[in-house]
């Protein structure tokens, strides 16, 4: 069976050589496809559910380590409370075939009666090491090399403090703003994606999608998509516009990674473009406002592209020369 792989596969921590082999696996028939996209929606279901948090007990980050030995890419720092080792073993038994019906409306109530968690950890990553984070929230946050962040414990907030580089996939909760608090001064988001660097007193920040509002030095004001801010403690936040090839050299560092938050269609095409450097094309212009979210390390463009139509109940034509999407 390959559902161990395909469990591995969701966290992104799936090698190139079990990449192949799935990927010639769900090739091989209809119903493999079939399978591989309904563990996929059950193990996601069942995630959600291991990110809403019960008072009283602060959860562990979901951590994956790069640029460390094989044997060191462990979660550290990481507790494990009753009700987490109940979800993890919940959802280890999906990974071995066994289904787990979840009802999205009790989630809902859950979160809503009794807040939500981002976790209680501090990760710190090493001169040559990136690290991915999950927070409770479903926010996804990668730490480039030399950096720190921590957690605020707050049920009430979603509150962060960074020092170093690290890309955001925020997940949007009405009513619940994302505060990213450095030496510099604060970023505050709803849901969007950016990249932010703060060193002891500067910051600089470049926002990919949505919007994000940067107080500092007495002042505020709201960068938007494809724009750029610097600041300092002492001084006003600055904004100017920037190409697409500016965002995509200063996005570099990110290496083989993508991750999308309620992104559209459209957007996440372009971005498959630039980044493998193969057209993407959506076909219907309304379609390509619906929107996607995933998080893809190391994945060929194909996997991407059948991942995201299969979520979409699309239909995707992948060739050399291209790539098409349509309804």
């Amino acid at each position: 069976m390959m559902d161990e792989v395909i469990f591995r596969e969701f966290h992104g921590r799936v090698t190139r050589e079990e990449r192949e082999r799935l990927l010639a696996w769900r090739g091989a028939s209809r119903e493999n496809e079939e399978h591989h996209a309904e563990l996929w929606r059950l193990l996601g279901d069942t995630f959600s559910v291991a990110a809403t948090q019960l008072p009283g007990d602060p959860p562990p980050l979901d951590v994956v380590t790069e640029g460390a030995p094989a044997a060191a890419r462990v979660r550290e720092r990481v507790r494990f409370p009753s009700w987490r080792s109940r979800a993890l073993r919940i959802a280890t038994a999906i990974a071995a075939g066994i289904a787990v019906l979840i009802a999205a409306n009790a989630l809902a109530s859950l979160q809503s009666e009794r807040g939500l968690l981002l976790g209680t950890d501090e990760v710190v990553t090493g001169a040559s090491e990136m690290t991915t984070v999950k927070l409770g929230d479903g926010t996804i946050v990668r730490l480039a090399p030399s950096s720190r962040l921590r957690v605020s414990p707050d049920s009430r907030t979603r509150e962060v403090w960074l020092e170093g580089r690290a890309y955001f996939a925020v997940a949007k909760f009405a009513g619940m703003p994302f505060r990213v608090r450095t030496h510099a001064g604060d970023a505050v988001v709803l849901g969007t994606r950016f990249d932010l660097e703060a060193r002891e007193d500067n910051l600089e920040l470049l926002v990919v999608e949505g919007a994000v509002n940067v107080a500092a030095g007495g002042e505020s004001l709201d960068v938007e998509a494809s724009q750029a801010a610097t600041a300092t403690r002492d001084s006003a936040p600055r904004v100017e516009s920037v190409d697409p090839t500016y965002v995509q050299e200063e996005l570099r560092w990110l290496g083989d990674f993508l991750v999308f938050e309620n992104t559209p269609l459209g957007q996440a095409a372009r971005e498959l473009t630039a980044h493998f450097g193969v057209p993407v094309e959506v076909l219907d212009t309304t379609f390509a406002q619906q929107t996607v979210s995933g998080m893809f390390v190391e994945q060929s463009l194909d996997a991407v592209v059948k991942q995201l139509c299969q979520a979409l109940s699309a239909y995707c034509s992948v060739l050399p020369t291209g790539v098409t999407i349509s309804p």
